[in-house]
């Protein structure tokens, strides 16, 4: 058990990293293996692969963050593939623009590694990369994140991140994804510590490939075809990108267990500085950890951020309010874990990859955005009344 001036000690830690900096991004020349449509860009020097496709210019641009190991070209496609087997023709048909963002692994659409890389570089990277499209096609600054798998990591990190670029993130999305708390995870099997700084762990990509083969099995042909996903979308990761299964960072040519360290990078229990987190999941015994856990691992952010910026911040203790109102309050919050900002999508991790999960996926995006609206508008008005009486 934890003594307190030990959890002292990690709220201090947490509490201390700065706020996020802004990061200019800027075009970078392609090269032969950027797909069509694709741009690099030079976030803060650091490479950036993006895919940028216009929607309507008043809604939120919803940015897919990959997990571990992946470029978000799962995503989008490939050159060859039906596009309405991927999130960002789906999230396209509702309105939405859509940017695919893909951190710096060591595929080879990347002509370096950043094995410094970080999880607050990665919130800054992310909030860079969609300021660039918003002021390059005239978009409203408010955004909706989705991070799939490892990419839930971001959650307060780019928030803290948007909030410096002056944008709005109406809500991150969790696709399948764990909280930016350090081993919260049990790493199945050993995560490999190169020589260049990055990291690797080829049992995960056989376990990807389960993942995607039945996918491909539930929608009736091959996606992306296992080569061309192994060769184009898979690669070795900073260590640092890993928290939720091991706490390292590279410094100084070496790989360093730190689990203080990592806490302050994923800002964990920064709870205040957490966006509204919705959660979809899948079904498949396949994902059992996602698909059992999810909804309650997410929980505390959920309702953190309800009571910290809506409710606290109204009352001193003091008011005498009137008890139906006050349970009103209370029931709205009741509601708001038990089921109206969580969904689920048949099939595994990659649920929303394939036609029907794509389509499914989009549509439930927007189911939860339209609830999470509400509940906000809800709790709001009831607070109005008990301020007015």
């Amino acid at each position: 058990m934890f003594r307190f001036s030990t959890v002292l000690l990690l709220v201090l830690l947490a509490s201390s990293v700065q706020a996020a900096d802004t990061w200019k991004a800027e075009r970078l020349k392609s090269n032969a293996d950027v797909y069509p449509g694709e741009e690099l860009l030079s976030t803060n020097g650091i490479e950036t692969l993006t895919y940028f496709k216009a929607g309507t210019s008043t809604k939120p641009m919803m940015i897919f963050v990959p997990g571990g190991f992946h470029l978000a070209r799962v995503s989008y496609g490939y050159p060859g593939g039906n596009d309405q087997d991927f999130l960002a023709y789906w999230l396209g048909q509702l309105g939405y623009s859509f940017l695919g963002a893909s951190y710096p692994t060591g595929n080879k659409v990347y002509s370096k590694t950043y094995p410094g890389f970080t999880i607050r570089d990665w919130g800054r990277q992310v909030a860079a990369s969609a300021k660039y499209y918003i002021e390059r096609e005239g978009l409203s600054n408010d955004i909706i994140v989705l991070g799939w798998s490892a990419g839930g990591q971001i959650a307060q990190s780019v928030n803290e991140a948007a909030q410096a670029e002056g944008l709005n993130v109406e809500l991150f999305v969790s696709l399948a994804s764990t909280p930016p708390v350090p081993l919260l995870l049990a790493a199945p099997g050993e995560i490999k510590e190169q020589s260049d700084g990055l990291s690797t762990a080829p049992q995960l990509y056989e376990l990807f490939k389960q993942y995607v083969w039945a996918q491909d099995e539930m929608n009736g042909h091959a996606i992306i075809p296992w080569n061309v996903f192994e060769t184009d979308i898979l690669g070795p990761i900073p260590v640092a990108l890993n928290a939720i299964m091991m706490a390292s960072r590279y410094e100084d040519g070496k790989y360093v267990k730190d689990l203080d360290w990592s806490i302050a990078d994923t800002g964990a229990l920064k709870f205040s500085d957490f966006p509204l987190v919705v959660t979809i999941s899948g079904n498949k015994i396949l994902d059992t950890v996602h698909a059992a856990t999810d909804r309650g691992n997410w929980g505390i952010y959920q309702i953190q951020h309800l009571f910290r910026n809506i409710v606290e911040p109204a009352f001193d203790g003091t008011e005498e309010i009137d008890p139906q109102e006050w349970q009103g309050l209370m029931d709205e919050m009741s509601y708001a874990t038990s089921g109206a900002l969580n969904a689920r999508v048949p099939g595994n991790h990659f649920f929303w990859y394939g036609q029907f999960g794509a389509r499914e996926t989009a549509h439930q995006i927007d189911v939860l955005r339209f609830r999470a609206d509400n509940l906000r508008t809800n709790m709001k008005a009831i607070i109005d009344r008990i301020k007015r009486k």
